[in-house]
């Protein structure tokens, strides 16, 4: 009678194992370890396939806080600060000077922090990355949208 206990443990032990791992939860550790291989926003397009792989499907950067909030496929989140600098955002969006900051980020003309202070300063107040439709959306302070991009899958073009 014990014996049949213990398999039957055993069993619900097993199943309860196996539905944990479909659903691997997302880690400070796992998306830090995506981060410290990107140098310049010209590595960009291998973060994201990373960030990818985890099972991340979004992730916001907030300016001023310096902090991102990671999205998973189950509904996970996970906070994460000092991602970037905490910059001051400009109540003025100019959104033709944001893509041009855009654009030399994408070249590796600058570092992260540099792009994270001049999008600030063109009244950017957070960005959000939606990886399955492969696009960033820049906003200001009040919830608009100031511009959208796709995300390229593949190395920028370095000019």
């Amino acid at each position: 009678m014990n014996t049949t206990l213990s398999n039957q443990t055993a069993e619900e032990t097993l199943g309860n194992a196996a539905s944990v791992s479909e659903a691997e939860p997302l880690t400070e550790q796992d998306i830090k370890a995506a981060y410290a291989k990107t140098r310049t926003g010209a590595d960009f397009p291998r973060l994201i396939q990373d960030l990818k792989k985890l099972g991340i499907v979004s992730y916001d950067h907030m300016l001023e806080s310096g902090s991102n909030v990671f999205h998973g496929k189950n509904g996970q989140s996970v906070s994460l600060s000092n991602m970037g600098p905490s910059v001051p955002v400009n109540a003025q969006a100019d959104v033709e000077l944001l893509k041009t900051h855009i654009s030399e980020h994408q070249r590796g003309l600058t570092n992260y922090p540099t792009l994270c202070g001049l999008a600030g300063q063109v009244g950017v107040d957070k960005w959000t990355y939606d990886l399955p439709a492969m696009t960033c959306t820049y906003f200001d302070r009040s919830g608009r949208k100031l511009h959208m991009e796709l995300i390229p899958t593949g190395e920028y073009e370095k000019k």
